[in-house]
């Protein structure tokens, strides 16, 4: 299978997949969500398997790695201003915000932490 057959097929599952879970909402089941994501991913998967050309060079993994780093960071400190933009609001007079604020920078330290783990590890691994 060519490389632009495997895209039409890739397409079709996740657009299958969109229509599993709108109809698992409506009618408020998981097990049927579940079932379409699974289903979707062992075709992927099948399909992924039977690709003839090669899906993934050096520049495609080069582009993913900075798309990667990127999002990460702007995520993070997203994350983290708007976390403390929602605890000072809460000092204002909108106390419902605390919660949501403290949760919010709390997410971003931990996926700092995690970060910071990962870089550590890998950097011992790979000898950097």
């Amino acid at each position: 299978m060519d490389k632009e057959t495997y895209n039409r097929i890739r397409a079709a599952v996740a657009a299958l997949i969109g229509l599993i879970m709108a109809v698992s909402v409506l009618r408020n089941t998981w097990a049927l969500a579940l079932g379409g994501v699974l289903l979707g991913m062992v075709a992927l998967y099948t399909a992924k398997r039977r690709v003839d050309a090669v899906l993934y060079d050096e520049r495609t993994k080069i582009v993913r790695e900075k798309a990667a780093n990127a999002t990460l960071g702007l995520v993070t400190v997203l994350l983290a201003v708007v976390g403390i933009g929602l605890i000072e609001t809460s000092y204002w007079g909108y106390t419902a915000n605390r919660e949501l604020g403290y949760m919010m920078a709390s997410l971003a330290y931990v996926i700092l932490g995690v970060n910071a783990f990962f870089n550590w590890y890998y950097k011992n691994q790979l000898g950097g």
